[in-house]
């Protein structure tokens, strides 16, 4: 991957509403071929950006479970991602080529909602897909793809960390709405949408991410197609062991091909995703490293959907 490619994807998915002009100041690019490239990979699906959204400070909680094709007919595949993608309550699809066969997110007041929703999918799929394991996420740390780039962003997104509610009004609803619907909407166009002035837009948008709802505003990849190699580990650590999971934190947020640190309920206590542009093993690192009892390997092949809550109803 060329050098300005890989600043590029770096510089839009720390925040996908940057303009041309910055992307290509960033880049050492002209700002026409910034926004040249970026139609041209937001057309080829290459990249599609996303809101990050803090959804426990509006009362979510977020359960990950994993499925297995009971058929794996690609027509079968296509028609359940298909049909799971409509599910509003179904925040992420990512399809695994190895390991398990779909991981999917859901997004819930509750975990009774959750049971209900689950219960749902599993009822309408029950010839197409078996449920693996299901998993509750406690705290989510997103790192900057820093594989990419030289320098090194430390920078630390915390969701699901802090549970304390926050209260918005009906136009920050429908603002966040209207952001989780196209995460890269102009302001003035969510005005005209709305029928809100463009200042109170402006401020509502401030609001939301002064109160820590909105966090940024990044993208997802189509890995693929990029040549960018993903895996989702989950590890166990021994019994003796846990008590060093802080310290693998500070592991994870300074090796430069861990995305993401999700802690969570369930037979594994830490989910860590692993991206690099060469294959690598950082798994052996890490059992060197750190008293890990068992691990799974899943290797990501695509991700259908990725948002942070489903729209406000």
């Amino acid at each position: 991957m060329k050098e300005k490619l890989k600043k590029f994807l770096f510089e839009y998915t720390r925040n996908s509403r940057i303009t041309t002009k910055e992307l290509g100041k960033k880049t050492g690019m002209s700002q026409q071929s910034a926004s040249y490239l970026k139609s041209q990979m937001i057309s080829k699906k290459q990249i599609n950006p996303t809101i990050i959204i803090d959804a426990v400070k509006l009362g979510y909680i977020n359960v990950l479970v994993g499925f297995n094709f009971i058929n794996p007919e690609n027509s079968i595949k296509k028609k359940v991602i298909a049909g799971l993608k409509e599910n509003q309550a179904i925040i992420r699809i990512e399809e695994c080529k190895e390991g398990i066969d779909l991981l999917i997110m859901y997004s819930t007041q509750n975990l009774s909602a959750f049971n209900k929703v689950h219960t749902e999918t599993i009822h309408e799929y029950h010839e197409e897909l078996k449920t693996n394991f299901v998993c509750p996420i406690i705290v989510n740390h997103k790192y900057h793809k820093n594989y990419l780039i030289k320098k090194f962003d430390d920078k630390d997104i915390i969701l699901f960390g802090d549970r304390s509610l926050r209260e918005i009004s009906k136009n920050e609803e429908k603002v966040l709405n209207e952001l989780i619907k196209k995460p890269d909407k102009k302001l003035i166009d969510i005005a005209t949408s709305l029928k809100i002035q463009v200042k109170s837009i402006i401020k509502i948008k401030k609001s939301l991410e002064k109160k820590f709802i909105i966090k940024g505003y990044g993208a997802i990849i189509d890995n693929s197609s990029l040549e960018i190699e993903r895996e989702i580990i989950f590890l166990r650590f021994s019994r003796e062991g846990v008590n060093l999971i802080d310290t693998f934190l500070e592991f994870s947020k300074y090796n430069k091909n861990i995305v993401e640190f999700t802690k969570l309920i369930g037979e594994y206590q830490i989910i860590i995703i692993v991206e690099s542009l060469n294959r690598i093993d950082l798994l052996k690192k890490i059992r060197s490293e750190f008293p890990i009892e068992d691990y799974r390997i899943f290797k990501s092949e695509k991700i259908h959907k990725k948002q942070y809550m489903p729209e406000i109803t």
